[in-house]
């Protein structure tokens, strides 16, 4: 053996102890961040519950991480490869210029609502209340401006917006006082209105059409992963069927996830979100259209922006033009 070989081997081996052969992703696991403990992430759950995923040959870890904000910061530092979330964060920092993209969008329509107690008859009544968010820049908080704003009310001096962390959190602190209402969805407002509390403000009922759930990731990744991605995306699409079509499964993983025995809350919030997921969750301009014109203060010029840039929907498009979820569909609904 000449020394050139000797070495150009010797070198290889050096590298192969240095760098030894990284499995591909699709061995490994890939961590889901989901946002909310809310059954906005009941099809994610139930992918999970259900061996979606596994069947999808996609090995996941679901994380609860609390604010948007911070799963954008796990994306872009490549930590997070794909999430589930609401998109408005992500449209933010896409509009900044980090590498980010919604593939799918299953809710956008808000479902988010003001509670208060009874002394509050009238959103007007809000005037000079505390009202708690999760985090500034949030769904809830962007979503509580905006409703404000219908109502006349100017959110940075009428009201008094508060960080208050998740569902949970928003739901103690006004069961106990600390601030006059809360932004709740879901099992924590069929639970606050069980107390006594009611709704001063159902978001549901107002013209606003905006992007609640999706799933974000980097365009990186989605370049070159496109078959973890889809098989992703394919496991989700069951996950919605799932919530959508069957109660029974449905109620039993958002006990598990939401640890609430309540059968009357568990049902109720279940048909609260049932419909309003879509068959095909394709993303819409106009909801990131909508947040994008939210963001003024935050990003020069929005109106320059096209939304159309941050969306990607051919995934979505193979798995519909293939047959695959009109297939899912057409199988025996279960009650």
């Amino acid at each position: 053996m000449n020394l050139g070989l000797r070495s150009a081997l010797a070198l290889l081996f050096f590298l192969a102890f240095l760098f030894p052969a990284a499995k591909t992703l699709e061995a490994q696991t890939l961590k889901v961040p989901y946002v909310s403990l809310s059954p906005t992430a009941g099809p994610l759950w139930i992918a999970y519950e259900a061996g979606f995923f596994k069947r999808n040959n996609v090995n996941t870890e679901l994380l609860y991480i609390p604010g948007g904000s911070t799963i954008i910061q796990a994306i872009i530092s490549g930590d997070v490869k794909i999430a589930n979330m609401a998109p408005p964060s992500a449209i933010g920092a896409w509009a900044k210029g980090f590498d980010l993209v919604l593939i799918a969008s299953g809710v956008d329509q808000l479902l988010e609502t003001v509670v208060t107690g009874p002394a509050i008859k009238s959103p007007t009544d809000l005037k000079n209340k505390k009202i708690g968010v999760s985090r500034f820049g949030s769904l809830t908080d962007m979503a509580l401006r905006e409703a404000l704003r219908h109502y006349k009310l100017n959110p940075d001096k009428d009201v008094t917006i508060m960080q208050t962390g998740g569902e949970a959190t928003r739901f103690a602190a006004l069961t106990t006082g600390a601030i006059d209402g809360a932004m709740l969805s879901g099992d924590k407002l069929v639970q606050a209105e069980k107390l006594g509390y009611h709704v001063s403000i159902d978001l549901s009922k107002l013209p606003i059409y905006y992007p609640v759930n999706g799933v974000i990731a980097s365009k990186k990744f989605l370049a070159s992963n496109r078959d973890v991605a889809r098989g992703f995306l394919r496991a989700w699409v069951e996950g919605i069927k799932a919530f959508k079509t069957d109660k029974e499964l449905s109620v039993k993983v958002l006990a598990k996830y939401l640890k609430i025995n309540d059968r009357e809350i568990l049902e109720k919030s279940h048909e609260i979100y049932r419909p309003v997921y879509k068959k095909i969750p394709y993303g819409d301009r106009r909801a990131v259209r909508f947040a994008l014109d939210q963001m003024g203060k935050e990003i020069p010029d929005p109106a320059k922006l096209n939304a159309d840039n941050f969306i990607d929907n051919s995934i979505l498009a193979e798995l519909e033009k293939s047959g695959f979820i009109d297939q899912l569909y057409n199988e025996t609904p279960k009650k």
